[in-house]
């Protein structure tokens, strides 16, 4: 069964040789959004999807029957939306006979744990030959490189190692949060971008699904199938990213507009201003990731740090969302939206901070807004971004 490769990554082309080595791969797709009284009516619910009586899955590779959902609920911190479910392609494509689990919950924070049985050793040398070669620039001997992989990958921030029931583990070149742990010749794979998991609890589930293999529990992947499709159903449908806003109420956050704004494609709009003093153009660009946002989001935050233990930490500077008003002057609210902020709580995805490169991005329900503006007041931005999310 072939590892989920996450599919919105942006790879060299070292890693993307392993993409392409991988055929056979599912890639990983990002969860369908729901409405707000589904996320209610779910969390309040937390429904128990320990066991199933009466397994359907016959063929005896379920991957679904590796982990206890209580346990994964417990990395997750929410309960399941629906049933662990086997997937083809994560998420938006459930399948009965699937080689993923995927572990989903109302808010679409899912977990992909893929197991290989068989021939998953040539499968992690091939990904760790290309990361020694990212690492070393292709110059050295191989197995040089390769034992210093080992030596290193499982250092913690903190000094500590990672252990567990295998004999060699990596994360994904060129990913942040795609663990890969062999052992002998089985392979498992878990991809934890659009959770708020760390590296250290994703292994710690790996850890578990391999002592589990030869023992599994009485849980059918298949039988998830159903109520996963009812969930993607929910998602959010996409429209075009300027008729969120009306123009009057684009000029009441950013002032009066050039011409009425421009829909490139489904997910961007242009919106432009008459030029500053000086000639400069005044214009600003809204775009919107209406799935994968949350996976997108983490792994731009993330991917540069992809082999420190703690993933989750997040490295970009955040400031608390604040709706369309906020009196701020220009340099307090460029200062302010990228300082760090020592009293965020709850997710960072989920207010306003300061983008990957420049602007403002945020997410909600994984889809992911993205505000950036030429010679724009920032509070103006951040305004534009908070009043997109509430149509959301």
């Amino acid at each position: 069964m072939p590892v989920a490769v996450p599919p919105k990554y942006r790879l060299s082309i070292a890693a993307a040789f392993v993409v392409a080595a991988l055929v056979g791969c599912g890639q990983q797709s990002s969860p369908p959004t729901a409405t707000a009284t589904a996320t209610a009516t779910a969390t309040a619910t937390a429904p128990d999807f320990t066991v199933s009586k009466a397994p359907q899955s016959t063929s005896g590779d379920d991957p679904c029957t590796l982990l206890d959902p209580k346990e994964v609920e417990a990395v997750l911190g929410e309960p399941l939306a629906v049933p662990p479910f086997r997937a083809s392609n994560g998420p938006l494509d459930p399948s009965p006979t699937g080689n993923t689990c995927v572990y989903e919950t109302a808010r679409f924070r899912y977990l992909n744990l893929n197991v290989q049985l068989s021939d998953g050793a040539k499968t992690y040398s091939m990904t760790t030959t290309v990361k020694g070669l990212l690492n070393s620039g292709g110059s050295g001997d191989g197995n040089e490189q390769r034992a210093d992989i080992v030596k290193s990958r499982f250092k913690l921030e903190d000094g500590t190692e990672l252990t567990g029931e295998w004999d060699e583990a990596s994360l994904l070149p060129m990913t942040c949060c795609t663990f890969m742990a062999l052992r002998g010749d089985q392979l498992i794979t878990i991809e934890f971008a659009a959770t708020n998991s760390t590296l250290k609890q994703a292994a710690s589930l790996i850890d578990s699904a391999y002592k589990r293999i030869g023992q599994p529990l009485k849980i059918d992947g298949a039988a998830g199938v159903a109520a996963a499709k009812t969930l993607t159903a929910t998602r959010p449908k996409p429209v075009p990213a300027c008729s969120l806003l009306s123009r009057a109420e684009y000029e009441a956050i950013l002032g009066p507009l050039k011409a009425d704004p421009v829909t490139d494609a489904e997910d961007s709009c242009q919106i432009d201003l008459p030029s500053q003093s000086g000639g400069l153009p005044a214009q600003v660009s809204l775009r919107i990731l209406w799935k994968w946002g949350y996976q997108q989001w983490r792994s731009d935050h993330q991917t540069n740090v992809a082999h420190s233990a703690e993933v989750s930490q997040i490295v970009t500077s955040l400031t608390a969302l604040r709706l369309p008003g906020m009196p701020r002057s220009t340099a307090a609210a460029d200062t302010a939206a990228r300082q760090d902020n020592a009293t965020q709580t709850g997710d960072p995805a989920e207010a306003i901070g300061a983008g990957r490169f420049k602007g403002f991005a945020a997410v909600k329900r994984d889809v992911m807004v993205q505000v950036d503006g030429l010679v724009i007041d920032p509070g103006k931005q951040q305004a534009l971004l908070a009043a997109v999310l509430t149509k959301l």
